[in-house]
């Protein structure tokens, strides 16, 4: 048998095991991958969302239903009540707050803006709104509105929405008094 000198065997381990452990690291790590890129998807979105209001404006909550994902945990923020939880939670409540209304207008104004990063999408768009109670005055206004969308399968459906109506204006100060 072979014997080598023990200062021998420390060069070729000092040498060997950091070479090979560098080797076997670097094939451990893969490339990092570049991030998807954000692109405009307003033309994409914009007939998605001009249904989806024409779905609301019938008051009958399986109209807009199908550009709502369906899990129960997702977050929907509306004019009134303040949140709802789940599809079934937004349909019941949207229900029950329309109940007293004979029609409702919603028309999407020119602002929208969407983007797309992946199976992603995020819209911003404003809205005016007409409501004509069962009783009493009709009510017109503004809103203005969030929807993030998942594209799943083919469709893409609102996995979040935000809808908010601005806060008036304050009245003007009152008259210094002399």
């Amino acid at each position: 048998m072979l014997a080598w000198p023990k200062y021998v065997i420390l060069v070729i381990m000092n040498k060997t095991v950091p070479f090979l452990l560098m080797l076997t690291l670097a094939g451990c790590g893969t490339a990092p991958t570049e991030p998807a890129k954000s692109q405009d998807a307003t033309s994409e979105l914009k007939p998605i969302v001009e249904k989806l209001l024409a779905g609301w404006a019938t008051l009958d909550t399986k109209n807009p239903a199908p550009f709502y994902a369906k899990d129960a945990g997702l977050s929907f923020y509306d004019i009134a009540p303040l949140k709802y939880t789940g599809w079934a939670d937004y349909e019941a409540g949207f229900q029950k707050v329309a109940g007293s209304w004979k029609s409702m207008k919603l028309t999407l104004n020119p602002d929208m803006q969407a983007t797309r990063n992946g199976n992603i999408a995020w819209a911003t768009y404003t809205a005016m709104f007409e409501i004509e109670p069962k009783e009493g005055a009709v009510m017109k206004g503004e809103a203005r509105s969030t929807d993030i969308f998942e594209k799943r399968g083919n469709d893409w459906v609102i996995i979040h929405e935000h809808v908010s109506v601005p806060m008036p204006e304050p009245p003007p100060p009152a008259p210094a008094k002399k």
